[in-house]
């Protein structure tokens, strides 16, 4: 190889290692994609919140529920309504329409009634649902003050528990002289048996004298109908069915139109008839204690409570009833009440008119005391045919202010010139117009506007009842 050829390869292996050089670097950019990865692996940190993104956002559902458990406890009450929790005796009886409008219009305020058994109302103001609970379970009632939902119990009123069922009466009970023995006949005949079954004052009672008399009555006796409903609800029941039932006298008596098959069987035609002194069935009046429950609409419930004891409601109540049936349906007992009438009987030179006899309690009155009771007018025919208005105050309810005896058959009227007349005490109970009236020179005279007119007796001063 000559020295010119041999130079000329070392050229050319030279530029060839420099043309190899020169790619190298070029092939740093092609090589660079292949690294581009890294920034499209920049989505993997973005992809990170997404997933635990959740968890943050997850937390308030969870910890959001805490505030919303507030609403279990009572909301505040509407300062403008009162709450009252009640049985439905006192509904069912007409009572609460009669009485509630006044109360209504003096304080200018709506008062919402939940009328539920006895047992249901004590657990509604035992809850601070309601401001306050007109009630008849005194032992539940006491219960209730002990536990501090209310700080105090008053007697307002009470009426008689009767045991009503099928004029052939199947069971034979009529005119026994106690509940507890009624109820084993009624078992021993596996006659019907109504039961509100729903906790109430009238259940409790009821079951009461199913323990007096040794029974325990269940469900699974045919004969044993356990409704869970209210009184008015199991009467008709107990007329449909042909079916025996305890209830109050006050809810049977407003109710009697609608129950044709049904008839009083113990307990007698009214509330000094009745033997069975455990069927006395007393009402009490509680407001739910505001230190328990701020929520509660407590000075309102404190205003019903003076309002619902005071005389002039007690009057009222006293009245509820006794035009209609010859006798109230509930009888006043607030200490307010009681208090007047003994004030109202001073001593004897003052007495104007009086009841005596047969009575669980002989009462007296000044002239100023009857005619401060609630009044009415009664119209009557003299011998010469004219007809006259009077203004006085029924006699059945004076007599039933005094508490008849059960074998109380007569009433005898006594004029202030010993003039005397007599006539059945069930007739005089029964006539719903007539009165004791006011004269106008003073003094008192009786109206019986059908009656015979030797019994229209002018300046009567004594009703004795024998």
């Amino acid at each position: 190889m000559s020295k010119r050829t041999f130079a000329f390869l070392t050229v050319l292996l030279i530029v060839a290692s420099l043309l190899s050089a020169c790619a190298q670097p070029a092939q740093a950019p092609t090589s660079a994609p292949t690294q581009a990865p890294a920034p499209t692996q920049a989505p993997a940190p973005t992809a990170v919140p997404p997933t635990q993104a959740p968890a943050p956002t997850a937390v308030p559902p969870t910890t959001a529920p805490e505030p919303t458990k507030a609403p279990e406890q009572p909301k505040a009450h509407d300062p403008g309504r009162l709450i009252l929790a009640t049985t439905t005796s006192t509904e069912d009886s007409g009572l609460l329409d009669f009485i509630l409008p006044a109360f209504e219009k003096q304080f200018g305020i709506k008062v919402d009634v939940v009328a539920v058994g006895t047992g249901q109302a004590i657990e509604i103001g035992s809850k601070g649902d309601a401001d306050v609970l007109l009630v008849h379970a005194r032992k539940s009632e006491d219960q209730f003050v002990a536990d501090g939902f209310a700080k105090e119990r008053f007697d307002v009123m009470y009426n008689d528990f009767i045991v009503v069922g099928p004029k052939d009466d199947p069971a034979k009970i009529a005119g026994m002289p106690a509940a507890k023995d009624a109820f084993k006949m009624i078992t021993d005949a596996q006659a019907p048996f109504a039961s509100r079954g729903d906790k109430s004052g009238t259940n409790t009672k009821e079951l009461s004298i199913w323990a007096s008399a040794g029974i325990t009555p269940t469900k699974d006796m045919p004969w044993y109908n356990s409704l869970g409903q209210g009184m008015g609800d199991a009467l008709l029941f107990s007329d449909e069915k042909g079916a025996y039932t305890l209830s109050d006298r006050g809810t049977y008596l407003s109710m009697q139109d609608k129950l044709p098959n049904l008839t009083i069987l113990l307990g007698g035609q009214n509330l000094a008839e009745n033997k069975d002194k455990l069927l006395l069935n007393p009402y009490g009046v509680l407001a739910v204690n505001p230190d328990k429950f701020p929520n509660v609409n407590a000075d309102m419930a404190q205003k019903f409570v003076t309002w619902l004891l005071s005389v002039d409601t007690q009057k009222t109540i006293g009245g509820f009833g006794a035009d209609k049936f010859g006798q109230p349906l509930f009888y006043p007992s607030s200490k307010e009440y009681l208090d007047a009438q003994a004030a109202a009987a001073p001593a004897a030179g003052a007495v104007a008119l009086k009841i005596t006899g047969k009575v669980s309690q002989e009462m007296g009155w000044s002239e100023d005391a009857v005619k401060a009771m609630e009044t009415m007018e009664a119209q009557s025919t003299n011998k010469q045919g004219q007809t006259q208005t009077y203004t006085g105050v029924l006699l059945s309810k004076l007599l039933a202010l005094a508490g008849l005896a059960a074998d109380a058959q007569t009433v005898v009227f006594v004029a202030d010139d010993g003039f005397t007349a007599d006539m059945p005490l069930a007739d005089l109970m029964a006539c719903k117009d007539c009165i004791v009236a006011f004269r106008s020179n003073g003094g008192f005279s009786t109206v019986l506007p059908t009656f015979a007119s030797k019994l229209q007796v002018k300046g009567v001063i004594e009703i004795q009842v024998k």
